[in-house]
């Protein structure tokens, strides 16, 4: 009987060792394939795939897309697709998405729960620079098998920033701060490569500020900036003028507050070339013409 248990053992391990390889290659097949149920849980992704991928595919968005203050894809996305306005499972889960869209600054609690339940999960990174935002959106398109939609997105982003550039070529650079509610954008931030790729100088960075951070009212008057660069729809205009010391800036007693439309201003997607464009063109209207509306 000895023989015959050997035998016996031996084929259930041959048989679960072949098991776990079968599913571990069906794993990893469903891994390698195209998702066809994604679920974008952060706006970035929204405003990318909303351009690369049929909407038929997307199962997932973020509410704050549907929000025209905030989101450059207002009134694009079918009703058909489930609006998130925070991270819930279980309604995640429900959904059964192949493949989860989160970002760098997804609720790192909720990104383990979201990868320990086994979902595929992409997850955005380097939405700091304009360099950052094109490998983003390439990635993306790999990620969801929309290569070529990606590429093609990202061709359009790269002429304006280039024809830009050519506009921009050689001009004095003014000096602007971004100014919200006591904060301010520096060396590593968005609005900060903004500003720059906008043919000016980013005071926040010159005064050594590391990424959105405080700077308080009397450091930015002493900054004395060229220009003041705000949120439309934020009340920063009138509270500017309202500050008893802000009020008294030399940007905004002339006049030299820009208040950009809220959707370009915090942008992570390919519509920071927008972005730049409108405020290129608020600093230079003698070198960019009118952005359309």
């Amino acid at each position: 009987m000895r023989p015959d248990r050997r035998r016996t053992g031996l084929w259930r391990a041959g048989a679960q060792a072949l098991l776990f390889s079968l599913s571990s290659f069906s794993a990893a097949s469903a891994f390698d394939s195209v998702p066809r149920r994604i679920a974008s849980l952060n706006l970035t992704a929204d405003e990318i795939l909303v351009e690369i991928l049929p909407l038929d595919r997307l199962v997932a968005a973020t509410a704050a897309a549907d929000d025209a203050g905030t989101s450059n894809v207002a009134g694009r996305l079918p009703p058909g697709v489930a609006r998130f306005r925070r991270a819930e499972m279980e309604r995640l889960l429900a959904l059964s998405p192949d493949l989860v869209v989160v970002s760098e600054y997804t609720d790192p609690d909720f990104l383990r729960l979201v990868e320990r339940s086994g979902m595929r999960v992409h997850r955005m990174r380097g939405l700091d620079s304009l360099a950052g935002f094109r490998a983003a959106i390439l990635e993306l398109g790999r990620a969801v098998g929309e290569e070529q939609g990606a590429v093609r997105l990202v061709e359009r982003y790269d002429a304006v920033l280039a024809e830009l550039s050519r506009r921009l070529a050689g001009v004095a650079k003014p000096r602007v701060l971004y100014w919200a509610g006591g904060m301010t954008a520096g060396r590593g931030t968005a609005i900060g490569a903004l500003i720059e790729a906008a043919g000016a100088v980013n005071v926040g960075h010159e005064l050594g500020v590391e990424g959105i951070a405080p700077i308080g009212a009397e450091r930015a008057f002493v900054a004395d900036p060229d220009t003041v660069l705000v949120g439309e729809g934020w009340k920063t205009t009138e509270a500017l003028r309202a500050h008893p010391l802000l009020s008294r800036l030399r940007a905004v007693q002339q006049g030299r507050i820009v208040a950009m439309p809220t959707e370009l201003l915090v942008t992570l997607s390919h519509h920071a070339a927008e972005a730049c464009w409108y405020l290129s063109w608020a600093l230079h209207p003698d070198r960019v013409p009118r952005p359309r509306p």
